[in-house]
């Protein structure tokens, strides 16, 4: 019978190849989204499972408010560096502790013999527990004893291999370069790992051994922070875990905090708390601390590619039932000679399985051709064939395709297997008012998705529009930053350039900002404020708009003893008119000191335009706070600068030989904030383009069934004198209804999700009126046009082929 029944498939198949075409090719389409996305979910929640081991491994976060993005306590992965010995001394549930540092600036230099030096990311330095945590493969070395010696270092397989063609490199010696003005650490390799094959919230390139993480330093206080790691011999509880660590690090807080004569509680006030917690490290990955996670950010994504496979699936459907007429008289014969509605069913479940065989074996190959650019878009390296998951991959695509072929599948079955014998092999093929109303509502369901679909298009090259063009409070062309600290003779140096006209360093700047708090008296009031140091140039340098006073300048030396700019946000919190006003600041011995506001600056914006501009002061430094912020500012008078840099790069050679040059313009900072809304949008634009195409197939679909299904109708009309042009409008009426009804129901769903994603900006536009009239009108030129294509077929047939049996 299972013969029997495949090779009627077979042959139903080939007999209406244009359908079959559309049904497995609209199904393809749509199974391609859903399993691109479900090779992403699997690669994402992979991470850390490389190795059964890590199940005992745990990242200790610490929560405070040191290089947050707006000053507020955040649990970090970070941590203070007396914390591992903390946990060695007084967590015994943690028999290993390791920490590692964090990464800073984009990587350091590598520079063997005398060839040139080369910029590495990735190369952390550690303890010498990092390999008793983590259980890496040692393809050369021992992992007891790799990193027990200073200035050694581990390299993954790959590193070794791009720095010397080969993994065979025990014992070689490279210098390690960490900044511009560093003499070097020459580190000997010991081992060599291999390359992990699945991602790692611990990622890196080589970890190396210089000896600075092996011993806390002396003071109780100090700012120096580590990521750090432990491990459990066994399983263990995490909640009862991180009670014992919060009482050891509540204590510790204490004990520091009066070492350094401060006082716990004026310190953790106004709800604030002091807080230590391990988290399990397969949970690192989908918890970073200031971003949102990959599931919330997925969610989205998630949504449409589910919609994008229920689009085709009714379109399937529509399909399938719109060739009922053409089976229908199969069907009653077969019911004539004995054959039962369950036997059909099965027949005709037959029949989609095979056509979802072919959309899924399809799929499999757009996969295999899309996957680069989806790579590319969501910055991944997703492989099909050789994804270590493969096995529940192919299970999970099992079970897809058992789920789509009883979706695609069991309605036509039914409704085909339903049909009466006497009523259709009379010619009446329709009898019931139930199919018509559920393939209407699937028209609507598909329209409505597309309209929506439109209507996000709109709204989303709207606002992109609006942060592309919005003023950033600062000029950004003709400006570029060096990646590196600030050094007077260099800065001199390039400032000597023709071309060049400012040169200065910030802490605050789009693409490196290092926000600090700021906490300040003002007219009896404490008030926080995000504290950024500059140099005396560098908001000329920025090109920033003065609102009133005056911006710093050399001619004045209070500038850089006790004088202020604010921004806009800043000067808005504090009162009005506040040049020439003061406000006190307590220092680190506790004296006062008085600060006079000499301007005020329109808000300028340093990060993503879903964060608010800070109420931000400006304070002058020589080396613009930090020397290690990594930001050196130049400004051309030229837009064509690029010989003016290859200057800079000489200049930078003769002092830095062996640490490579690193710059970002402003525009190139201001592209990547852009980016990921960017690719959001293409990817938005791609996923409307296949819904609105799936949703005239079954738009089409179904003009086709009603227009065979009303043939004497049609065929009786003509022979009373109707117009091929009233036959169409006729036929056009119906599914406009339909169109408009879909509309009527898209707009508030459309309304809603985007109004929830205007509302990740801190900038945005106002709902706009404009997308949701002109999706309506697209979608109703778009329904005309399909449905009279096969209007337009059936009023110019000859009624006489549809009348002749009576």
């Amino acid at each position: 019978m299972f013969k029997l029944n495949l090779k009627i498939a077979l042959r139903n198949l080939f007999k209406n190849k244009v359908y079959a075409a559309i049904n497995i090719g609209g199904l393809a389409l749509g199974l391609t989204a859903f399993l691109l996305m479900l090779l992403y979910i699997n690669h994402e929640e992979s991470y850390d499972t490389w190795s059964a081991d890590l199940k005992n491994v745990y990242q200790i976060r610490e929560k405070h408010s040191f290089f947050t993005p707006d000053n507020q306590d955040y649990w970090q992965e970070i941590s203070n560096s007396r914390v591992a010995a903390l946990i060695k001394q007084n967590v015994p549930q943690f028999t290993t502790v390791t920490k590692v540092d964090q990464e800073w600036g984009n990587g350091f230099s590598v520079k063997i013999d005398h060839a040139d030096p080369i910029l590495i990311k990735g190369i952390k330095d550690a303890d010498s527990a990092f390999f008793n945590v983590f259980p890496y493969h040692f393809v050369q070395g021992n992992e007891k004893t790799a990193l027990k010696e200073p200035n050694t270092v581990v390299l993954k397989q790959g590193l070794a291999i791009k720095l010397y063609g080969t993994d065979r490199v025990l014992g070689k010696v490279f210098k390690l370069v960490r900044w511009r003005n560093d003499e070097g650490t020459p580190l000997k390799i010991t081992g060599v790992i291999a390359d992990t094959n699945m991602p790692e919230s611990v990622s890196f390139n080589a970890i190396s051994h210089t000896g600075d993480q092996d011993h806390d330093p002396d003071q109780v206080g100090s700012s120096h922070y580590n990521q750090v790691y432990a491990k459990s011999a066994n399983y263990i509880d995490t909640l009862s875990a991180n009670k014992s660590l919060q009482k050891v690090y509540v204590d510790f807080k204490k004990k520091s905090l009066a070492a350094e004569k401060g006082n716990f509680n004026d310190i953790y006030k106004n709800g604030r708390t002091p807080g230590l917690k391990a988290i399990p490290l397969k949970d690192v990955h989908a918890n970073p601390p200031f971003a949102i996670n990959w599931l919330n950010k997925l969610k989205p994504v998630i949504g449409i590619t589910i919609f994008l496979l229920l689009v085709s699936i009714i379109n399937f459907v529509n399909l399938a039932t719109a060739q009922s007429v053409q089976r229908a008289k199969e069907v009653g014969v077969k019911k004539v000679l004995g054959a039962y509605k369950k036997q059909l069913i099965v027949q005709f479940l037959i029949e989609s399985a095979l056509q979802s065989v072919v959309s899924l074996f399809l799929s499999v190959i757009l996969i295999e051709v899309l996957l680069p650019a989806f790579n590319h878009q969501f910055n991944v390296e997703l492989t099909f064939w050789h994804n270590q998951h493969f096995l529940s991959i192919a299970w999970q695509l099992i079970v897809v395709f058992i789920v789509v072929t009883l979706l695609a599948g069991f309605y036509p079955a039914w409704i085909l297997s339903g049909y009466h014998p006497v009523s259709v092999l009379k010619g009446n093929y329709e009898n019931s008012l139930k199919g018509i109303v559920l393939r209407n509502i699937l028209v609507v369901f598909q329209f409505g998705i597309s309209v929506t679909f439109i209507i996000a298009i709109g709204v989303m090259q709207m606002q992109t529009r609006y942060i592309s063009n919005k003023d950033l409070g600062f000029e950004r062309d003709k400006l570029i930053n060096l990646q590196t600290g600030y050094d007077q003779d260099f800065a001199n140096k390039i400032r000597r350039i023709p071309g060049v006209q400012y040169v200065s360093t910030t802490t605050q700047v789009m693409g490196n900002a290092f926000n600090n708090k700021s906490e300040i008296v003002y007219k009896g009031r404490e008030i926080n404020l995000n504290g950024v140091t500059v140099t005396v140039d560098a908001l000329q340098t920025l090109g920033v708009k003065l609102i009133s006073g005056r911006l710093f300048a050399k001619e004045y030396k209070q500038d850089t003893i006790n004088s202020v700019v604010l921004n806009e946000a800043a000067a808005n919190l504090l009162g009005k008119n506040m040049v020439g006003q003061t406000y006190g600041k307590v220092d680190y011995e506790g004296k006062t000191i008085t600060f006079q506001i000499v301007g005020v600056i329109k808000n300028y914006h340093n990060e993503g335009f879903d964060k608010a501009v800070l109420p931000t002061v400006y304070k002058v430094t020589s080396l613009g706070g930090t020397s290690n912020t990594n930001n050196l500012l130049v400004r051309f008078d030229t837009k064509n600068y690029k010989g003016i840099i290859n200057k800079i790069e000489a200049e930078w050679k003769k002092l830095y030989p062996d640490f490579p040059l690193q710059y970002q313009s402003m525009d190139e900072a201001f592209s990547e904030i852009l980016e990921e809304n960017k690719r959001f949008m293409n990817m938005i634009v791609l996923f409307s383009v296949v819904s609105v195409s799936l949703s005239l197939l079954g738009l089409f679909a179904l003009s086709t069934f009603v227009a065979k299904r009303r043939t004497k109708e049609i065929a009786v009309r003509k022979v009373l004198g109707a117009s091929n042009i009233q036959i169409v409008n006729l036929l056009n009426k119906s599914f406009l209804i339909l169109v408009i009804v879909a509309n009527l129901i898209s707009w508030p769903i459309a309304y809603i999700l985007v109004k929830k994603w205007l509302e990740g900006f801190a900038y945005r536009i106002d709902m706009p009126v404009y997308p949701f009239m002109l999706a309506t009108v697209i979608s109703i030129i778009i329904a005309v046009l399909t449905v009279s294509i096969q209007a337009r077929k059936a009023a110019t047939g000859d009624p006489v082929n549809a009348l002749k049996y009576e």
